[in-house]
C-alpha cells in the first residue's frame, strides 16, 4: 500500500469496546427524549467549522456526542457519510490536507472503469517495474494475459502497486488513442484524467501524480474529497464487486492461477475486526499518510462510508472506522 509501514495486528481493546457501548448509550437515551439536534452538513466535504448552530438552523436528527467522537477517535482526518440520505453525520480536519496513501487506487480503478469495459483483456509490460521497490505488490509478471476485471482484483485487493501503474499504461494508451504510447507518457496521461475526474467529483484539495499512492510532495487530498471519491467508486458495480470480496482464487487468461486477499479487515471473516454488513472499500498507508482507511457498509437498505486517514496504528484504523460505523446505524 504504497510504500510499506511495519504492522502488527491487535484485537480491539475493551477500551474500545466501552467507548462504543458509551456512545450508543447515549444516542439512545438522546432518541428516546426527542432531542433537537444539528446535523453535521448535507453533503460530502461539510465539516463542523460550517455547521449551522441550533440558534440558527435546528432539525430534528441523531444526537452525534461529538467532542466525545472527537477524543476517542485515534485518525487525525476523519468523516462519516450516510451516503443513502447524503448526509455528512461527523468530521474532524476534513478539509485539512493529507495524504491518502492507497486509497489513490479507488481513483486510479474510476478511471479506468470510465475508460474500458470490464472484460477488456491487456498484457502485462515492462511497466509493472516502475513501482517504488518498497511497494506492495499483486505479483504480475511480463506477458501475463488478463481482463480489466482481473487487473482491478490486484490493485484493490493485495493493493498491488504494480497492478496500478499496469492500469495506468495501458488505460493511458487508450486515453491517448496511441498503442505504442511511451509508458511514461502513458501514465502521465492516466494521471492527468485522475486530477479531471477528481475535479469532476468536486474535489477542491486533492491531486495526484501517480496512480498507487506513493508518497510525494505534489499526492494529497482531504478527507472530504476521498469521501467523495469513494462513493463514486462504490457506486460502480464491478468496483463494487471486487473491494466487497474477502478474496480472489482464479485462473487468468495467460493460465496463472493466482490467489489475492483483501487487505481490508472489516471485509475478512473471523478477525476480530470483522464487521457486519462491511462492503469495502480500500485500506492505505505510508509513512507520511499514516494508517488510512475508507470502509463502507450497509445495513437495511441504508449504506454509510467511514473515511479515516493519518492514524498512529494500524489497530487505531479498523477501531475508528468500525466504531463510527455502528453510529451511524444506532
Amino acid at each position: 500500500m504504497g510504500q510499506a509501514l511495519h504492522r502488527g495486528h491487535r484485537p480491539r481493546s475493551n477500551k474500545k469496546k466501552a467507548i462504543i457501548a458509551i456512545i450508543a448509550s447515549v444516542l439512545a437515551v438522546a432518541l428516546a427524549v426527542g432531542i433537537v439536534v444539528i446535523t453535521l452538513g448535507r453533503h460530502p466535504g461539510g465539516d463542523t467549522s460550517s455547521a449551522p448552530t441550533s440558534d440558527t438552523a435546528p432539525t430534528v436528527g441523531k444526537t452525534l456526542p461529538k467532542s466525545f467522537i472527537d477524543r476517542n477517535t485515534a485518525s487525525p482526518h476523519v468523516i462519516l457519510s450516510d451516503v443513502t440520505s447524503g448526509r455528512v453525520l461527523y468530521s474532524k480536519n476534513a478539509d485539512a490536507k493529507c495524504y491518502p496513501a492507497s486509497l489513490t487506487k479507488l481513483m486510479t480503478a474510476i478511471v479506468a472503469v470510465e475508460n474500458a469495459q470490464p472484460d477488456a483483456i491487456f498484457t502485462i509490460g515492462d511497466e509493472i517495474y516502475m513501482i517504488d521497490p518498497q511497494s506492495s505488490r499483486a505479483y504480475l509478471t511480463v506477458g501475463t494475459r488478463l481482463t480489466l476485471e482481473n487487473l482491478l482484483q490486484a490493485l484493490l485487493l493485495p493493493s498491488g502497486n504494480d497492478a496500478a501503474y499496469a492500469v495506468a499504461v495501458q488505460i493511458g494508451r487508450i486515453i491517448e488513442a496511441n498503442d505504442t504510447l511511451d509508458k511514461n507518457a502513458a501514465v502521465d496521461a492516466f494521471c492527468k484524467k485522475m486530477n479531471d475526474k477528481a475535479a469532476a467529483l468536486g474535489c477542491t484539495g486533492t491531486h495526484f501524480s501517480n496512480p498507487d499512492g506513493i508518497d510525494a510532495d505534489d499526492h494529497y487530498t482531504t478527507a472530504a474529497d476521498m469521501l467523495k471519491i469513494a462513493a463514486c467508486a462504490l457506486g460502480n458495480e464491478t468496483i463494487a464487486s471486487v473491494v466487497s470480496s474477502a478474496a480472489v482464487n482464479t485462473t487468468l487468461l495467460s493460465g496463472q492461477t493466482v490467489n489475492w486477499k483483501n487487505t481490508n479487515r472489516l471485509i475478512q471473516e473471523n478477525n476480530a475486526y470483522s464487521y457486519a454488513g462491511a462492503t469495502g472499500l480500500k485500506t492505505g498507508s505510508t509513512d507520511k499518510a499514516g494508517y488510512c482507511l475508507a470502509a463502507s457498509a450497509e445495513r437495511e437498505g441504508k449504506t454509510c462510508i467511514a473515511i479515516v486517514m493519518g492514524a498512529k496504528t494500524e489497530s487505531g484504523r479498523w477501531e475508528d472506522a468500525s466504531g463510527l460505523l455502528d453510529i451511524s446505524f444506532q
